[in-house]
């Protein structure tokens, strides 16, 4: 399987370690003085059982540093996410970060007529039919949601990406315990059995919390399930710094922090040891209008920092990347925004990023978008890899073959290495026979997706597979 995950040689961090520790005692301060939300009974149960300072009547919960620390002690810092091909394992050990697509987005630009339209589930099989050939894209996110299957849209979702895709899913839309009790059904059908989906998981998940200092009921609910399990679940705070934050970095941090924290401990106290993992994206509240900014320069640097925060917990991250404001496909400002996103990111050593493919803040798909994110993928994978220096990158035998006012255009080392050098297609075109200009960048982009689905057939799913996903999912259609 062609995955090519960024394996930064480079290291950036933007909290110096004093500054993690800072914020380490405020998000355990506001854990034990100020409370999270928890609107779930068993949640309050579980934490009643455990010593927590639980308000029944309120649903709030306040955690001893104690508490907190002993129950995140048990917390994978390792672990594997698998696919069902060879070469599609992730082992979540900080030496590779593994990028995905982005979901869920809700509207797509339809690819035959251009047209604006909700999306649906056969968005879902085209983008991973071509998620399953880039080497940018590790595992798949359900890029958009299949609205024509309203409420078990999420499995719906799962089936065609199973379909689609060998490598590793990861969604985002399976809330609430029903439909996690389905899609693990689903994913132990891919496993093969209970004890495989434990040991080598096709599917994990991923839960937004409620800022400020909240969690959504449905969510933790079927987070609980996925932990028990052994499926890998993780959470993503979104504080909007201004309105669900304070108007600081720093404060959003530590909502943030502590939202993540305070669900990951509830997992450890109903199954220690369960795998999770750690997500913190930031925006900032225009001052003018209210209106949510993800394109400014607070986002990044707290997409950044919150990678450290996740290994200060001792648990893999997930790191935010591409998916900003711009509408539009091939813009300055998509440029400049990407950059920023998709390359700090795997620098403070980000275990997962997600993000390839959409537009206006993650809502929008227009298809030939991803091939313009994972050229820039992989120009910053490039980048991150920095510069080899063994013997035969320095090549001091073929500079002294060559000499003084040679070429080295003739020597097998030139003709064996140039090979390794990537080339960005979408900027640098193949020169055409008739020399000929090329046609113009989102023609070039529309046409290597269409090349794509044309010629490339990704692993089909055994029949006898498929036959059991679509009674899983008729029976979850019925109830």
């Amino acid at each position: 399987m062609n995955i090519k995950p960024i394996q930064s040689k480079l290291r950036v961090n933007v909290l110096g370690t004093e500054q993690v520790a800072e914020i380490r005692a405020a998000t355990l301060h506001v854990l034990e003085m100020v409370g999270v939300h928890f609107p779930s009974e068993r949640a309050l149960r579980i934490f009643t059982e455990h010593g927590a300072d639980v308000d029944s009547e309120k649903q709030i919960v306040r955690l001893s540093p104690n508490l907190v620390l002993e129950a995140m002690s048990h917390a994978p810092r390792i672990y594997t996410l698998s696919g069902r091909a060879e070469g599609t394992d992730l082992t979540l050990d900080g030496t590779s970060s593994y990028f995905s697509t982005d979901g869920c987005g809700t509207e797509t630009i339809d690819m035959e007529t251009g047209e604006y339209r909700g999306s649906c589930k056969a968005d879902v099989a085209m983008m991973a039919h071509v998620a399953d050939y880039l080497s940018s894209v590790s595992y798949y996110w359900p890029i958009v949601s299949a609205q024509d299957y309203g409420r078990v849209a999420p499995l719906h979702e799962l089936d065609d990406s199973f379909n689609n895709t060998v490598k590793h899913i990861q969604s985002a839309t399976v809330i609430g315990e029903k439909l996690a009790h389905y899609s693990l059904r689903m994913a132990e059908v891919i496993a093969g059995s209970k004890e495989n989906l434990r040991i080598r998981p096709p599917l994990s998940s991923l839960v937004c919390t409620i800022a400020p200092l909240g969690q959504d009921k449905n969510g933790i609910e079927g987070a609980m399930v996925f932990a028990e399990a052994g499926v890998p679940v993780g959470f993503m705070a979104m504080p909007n710094i201004g309105s669900t934050s304070p108007a600081t970095m720093g404060g959003a941090l530590v909502v943030g922090n502590a939202e993540v924290v305070s669900a990951m401990v509830l997992m450890q106290l109903v199954a220690p040891g369960a795998p999770v993992f750690h997500s913190l994206l930031a925006s900032v509240m225009d001052p003018r209008s209210g209106d949510y900014i993800a394109s400014m320069s607070e986002k990044y640097l707290c997409n950044a920092a919150a990678v450290q925060l996740a290994h200060d917990c001792g648990v893999p991250s997930l790191g935010g990347a591409f998916s900003v404001d711009c509408p539009e496909p091939a813009s300055w400002q998509l440029g400049r925004d990407s950059v920023y996103t998709s390359l700090l990111t795997p620098l403070t050593g980000a275990d997962m990023v997600e993000g390839l493919g959409l537009l206006r803040a993650a809502t929008l798909l227009l298809p030939e978008q991803i091939i313009y994110d994972d050229e820039i993928y992989h120009t910053h994978r490039n980048l991150a890899e920095g510069i080899d220096t063994t013997p035969d990158k320095l090549a001091l035998d073929v500079i002294g073959a060559v000499g003084p006012g040679g070429h080295f255009l003739g020597q097998k080392h030139t003709r064996r290495t140039i090979r390794d050098i990537w080339l960005p297609k979408l900027t640098h075109p193949d020169q055409t026979m008739d020399d000929q200009p090329s046609p113009d960048i989102r023609r070039r982009a529309r046409a290597t997706f269409e090349r794509i689905l044309a010629q490339h057939q990704p692993e089909p799913l055994p029949k006898d597979l498929q036959v059991e996903l679509q009674s899983i999912m008729k029976t979850a259609e019925s109830e």
